[in-house]
């Protein structure tokens, strides 16, 4: 099955249940109030994440929301006692997700940037990834300078998008896309001749479409991600950076961290 099919039929079969509760859940999420004792209190915490980019965020074989960004979420609301319950979101829905109070917090391979931090707040990073090029083997591909004239495919709203903005030459043709399975497949079926996107999810397109011989052309930027929160959620913004700080001393977040990305962080960047 190949990674469009299957994250699109994975994205389908959430349960219905799920959405229910999470709607349940929803009238007790508006922002505004004490985020962290209304979750406390609610017994879950509702966390955005895209189930359409692996490793971070997929379904697995048993339709149930799964990955790195899932992990973490499932390691935060266990030290938190509570209940964690997923919603599937869109990278460029990822801010008006938390600013609408549909979500308490974001988990979703989110970058940190100073222009995101004005709408929301970050939480110090839960892993370091790379922005990469990625297209076929036969495709000359070393540097920037080597877009001109390309059809490049990317993520609409993600620093994937930010990053081909700013570097790419004139002459690039860049093609938005309204989700990473969406810009994936236009790699696969030939609509691009490259993409720009995380590394993690590089090496899951390439190792499941053998056949199209890709590979990593090179690093376009690296990639701090973090958790997202509302502007003025201050107590829940400090309790989840001690809660990364304790889960990563205790070696929590490295083995899933190997699980899923096939690499460890030497340390998690931290603002404080």
């Amino acid at each position: 099955m190949t990674i469009s099919r299957r994250l699109a039929f994975g994205a389908a079969a959430l349960p219905l249940a799920l959405a229910a509760t999470v709607e349940d859940a929803r009238a007790q999420s508006a922002p505004g109030g004490d985020t962290l004792d209304t979750i406390i209190k609610r017994g879950s915490l509702i966390v955005g994440t895209s189930l359409g980019t692996p490793p971070y965020g997929l379904t697995n074989s048993n339709m149930e929301p799964d990955g790195y960004d899932v992990g973490t979420a499932k390691l935060i609301a266990k030290e938190l006692g509570v209940k964690v319950q997923i919603v599937d979101i869109v990278a460029a829905n990822r801010i008006p997700s938390l600013t609408s109070g549909k979500v308490d917090i974001v988990i979703s391979s989110f970058s940190i940037t100073s222009e995101r931090a004005k709408a929301i707040a970050f939480s110090n990073c839960v892993f370091v990834d790379q922005q990469v090029a990625l297209a076929p083997k036969s495709l000359g591909l070393t540097g920037n300078a080597d877009l001109k004239g390309k059809r490049i495919g990317v993520t609409r709203s993600t620093t994937n998008d930010i990053a081909v903005t700013r570097h790419a030459p004139e002459g690039t043709d860049i093609q938005r896309y309204d989700d990473d399975a969406s810009t994936s497949q236009a790699l696969l079926a030939g609509q691009v001749q490259a993409i720009v996107t995380s590394a993690a999810l590089g090496v899951a397109i390439r190792d499941r479409n053998p056949a199209l011989a890709l590979e990593t052309k090179y690093v376009v930027s690296q990639a701090p991600m973090a958790i997202g929160l509302r502007r003025g959620d201050a107590d829940l913004l400090h309790w989840v950076n001690t809660a990364l700080f304790m889960l990563w001393t205790n070696q929590e977040i490295q083995p899933l961290q190997q699980k899923w990305m096939g690499t460890v962080n030497a340390e998690l960047p931290r603002y404080s």
